[in-house]
């Protein structure tokens, strides 16, 4: 999807996020956050919501009513839970909404996030640990974002300077096991996965 309006970005909405139908007519839809996103929003200082544009392809392929995410979203979770019955419900739901927590296992994280993971390798600290940099679109869609953003004319750097900046959080695992949610350098901790 885009964004509507002034702007032309591409947008990678998260699963489970709410959108409310503006208008549709033709090919084109026009979506914007649905109440709780327009909230949390508000809170980060973002002063007017944006706008989402798609085409009704991507409406019918991606999008589905709230009766719909419903039973989609009890079926995911009880999935999760058949998987890792250890888990409650609470962090089934997490996993399925794909937002990592303390104490997730790596095969619980790459269910989560997997596709959102732009560079794995070893933390910093050299004792075992490992570290995960996750994005908001899988390292493909940052890819393509890349590739015309250099058509376009944009300044030379290479992609992995590119990809440091789209970093959302840093995921730190050791003995297998998530312990650290952290901002990349010079974020603002809790601003990263609301």
């Amino acid at each position: 999807m885009r964004t509507h309006g002034g702007g032309n970005l591409s947008v990678d909405l998260p699963r489970g996020q709410s959108v409310v139908l503006v208008s549709a007519g033709g090919d084109r839809t026009i979506l914007a956050p649905g109440r709780a996103d327009v909230s949390l929003l508000r809170a980060y200082g973002v002063r007017k919501p944006p706008r989402y544009t798609a085409s009704a392809a991507q409406v019918a392929a991606y999008f589905v009513p709230a009766a719909e995410w419903e039973k989609a979203s009890e079926e995911g979770v009880r999935r999760i839970r058949e998987r890792w019955p250890e888990l409650s419900a609470d962090l089934a739901g997490k996993i399925f909404l794909g937002e990592p927590f303390v104490g997730m296992t790596e095969e619980q994280a790459e269910e989560a996030v997997g596709r959102l993971v732009l560079a794995r390798g070893p933390a910093s600290a050299g004792d075992g640990t490992a570290a995960w940099s996750v994005g908001r679109r899988p390292r493909s869609a940052e890819l393509r974002l890349y590739t015309e953003a250099r058509e376009r004319g944009a300044r030379a750097r290479t992609f992995e300077e590119f990809l440091a900046a789209r970093v959302r959080a840093v995921l730190t695992f050791r003995g297998g096991v998530l312990v650290a949610i952290d901002p990349p350098s010079g974020q603002i901790p809790g601003l990263n996965w609301p």
